[in-house]
């Protein structure tokens, strides 16, 4: 069963605002280093992982809220004013690196507003106008759809952005490099004019698709999800694969400050983790997941590997302050090119990882009724990393890094790679606890069943 071509353009233009929404806030960080970012905005690069962590603590309320607001208000002009007043923050902050007064409260201000728009806004209403292009049994297809096209867009996008900046920073340096990073970040809001239009002009809304009733927020369902000690479980399990996803952006750092790999390839293996990769396996990693129904094995067995994979990237170069630098060119080569492999393996694990994380809800048999409630509430539990884990992460830049009087990041940015994986094994056992759970659960109600058909 197929989509249509017109089915296939709207669903592209909601994969670019996808990709746009979350391009300067998140993702440059995930193709740049954060201490050229912090550089080009004139900050510290502990005051630019403390912005991040601002991002988390605002978005932790919208998890519940954002749905709400999109059974309220229609569903396309929440999308065109989030994704409008993202392009109108985004012009801010391409004046940061000119503005002396104020700059580092200006750049906190600007994530928590970057937060409050896309997360309480946007979000809910892009992937409840993406379900409406299709009937309720394509809503696999549409995501998965979506988030290849999501990869693909975004390796465009990301691609042409830092080409502008490479342009700037150096074949045109004596001239335009004052305005490398600002135009980078102008190019991404010139995206965003474009695909404002795009949704206006092309994207049909379903009026008659409104919420009526109760809404999915209620005391009653509140408490059923708290009580329940499998979402807790979930939550956790969640929680590991999504440090792996988002705090797989240290590892830009680490290889361009670190261990000196050029800035240039740095992007590439960055774009190729967070968007090619996308568009590559995450449908086949949806697949492959469908066909075995194990979802919960599946995400243990890709845990697993994540954490070797990190393991094996935090100790190739060595914890001492000098141990990478005193190496011989040829050992450096070797670390390098180890460190590379790694990541670029954990990259296409951890969207194998996101591709299913969200089908084990179903693993734990919550009730229709209850199911925004527990989406909130893993959500609340599992994206809270954006908000501690950059905290941390910056406390570690301050006290463990260049501002402390160290030669570079490097024991900073191993710890934080360790918080990770101690997170990522954390969540393991959480997973190994469900499997058994489910199963015995399974065996049980196995059991009744022969007893009743006995009777």
């Amino acid at each position: 069963m197929g989509i249509s071509k017109k089915t296939f353009y709207i669903i592209a233009i909601l994969a670019m605002a996808d990709v746009l929404v979350m391009a300067v806030p998140f993702y440059l960080k995930n193709v740049m280093s954060s201490v050229v970012i912090a550089d080009s905005l004139g900050i510290l690069p502990s005051q630019f992982s403390q912005a991040n962590s601002i991002y988390g603590y605002v978005s932790l309320p919208s998890y519940f809220i954002g749905g709400w607001l999109a059974d309220k208000i229609s569903l396309k002009k929440l999308t065109l004013i989030g994704l409008g007043s993202i392009g109108v923050i985004c012009l801010w902050y391409g004046f940061i690196p000119f503005i002396v007064t104020a700059k580092v409260i200006q750049v906190y201000l600007i994530f928590a507003l970057w937060s409050f728009v896309t997360c309480f806004i946007f979000w809910a209403a892009l992937w409840k106008l993406l379900s409406e292009q299709g009937k309720p049994e394509e809503n696999g297809k549409l995501n998965g759809i979506h988030g290849s096209l999501n990869g693909l867009t975004g390796t465009i996008i990301i691609a042409i952005a830092y080409l502008v900046f490479f342009l700037f920073g150096t074949i045109w340096k004596d001239t335009l490099g004052n305005w490398a990073f600002s135009t980078l970040v102008f190019v991404f809001t010139g995206f965003i004019i474009l695909n404002c239009i795009l949704i206006w002009m092309f994207v049909p809304e379903d009026k008659t698709l409104k919420t009526d009733g109760e809404s999915d927020f209620s005391l009653k369902s509140f408490k059923n999800i708290l009580g329940n000690w499998k979402i807790w479980l979930v939550s956790i399990l969640i929680l590991g694969v999504y440090l792996y996803q988002s705090g797989l952006s240290i590892f830009v750092t680490y290889m361009q400050d670190v261990l000196l790999i050029t800035a240039a390839l740095v992007v590439v293996f960055g774009i190729m983790r967070t968007y090619l990769f996308r568009f590559f396996f995450s449908a086949w990693f949806g697949k492959m997941a469908d066909k075995s129904q194990k979802y919960i094995l599946f995400i243990i067995i890709g845990l697993a590997v994540a954490s070797v994979l990190c393991l094996i990237a935090v100790v190739v170069p060595g914890f001492g302050q000098n141990s990478f630098t005193n190496m011989s060119k040829g050992y450096k080569t070797v670390v390098q090119i180890a460190v590379v492999t790694m990541y670029l393996g954990l990259g296409i694990t951890c969207w194998a990882l996101v591709t299913n994380r969200w089908a084990t809800i179903y693993v734990i048999n919550i009730s229709q009724k209850d199911y925004g409630m527990a989406v909130g509430f893993i959500s609340l539990i599992a994206f809270s990393a954006d908000a501690w884990f950059w905290q941390i992460d910056s406390i570690l830049l301050k006290n463990l890094g260049t501002e402390a009087g160290y030669a570079d990041n490097k024991l900073a940015n191993q710890i934080s790679i360790v918080i990770i994986l101690a997170f990522g094994l954390i969540a393991m056992v959480s997973g190994a606890i469900l499997l058994y759970a489910t199963k015995k659960e399974k065996e049980r109600n196995g059991s009744k069943t022969k007893t009743v058909l006995k009777k």
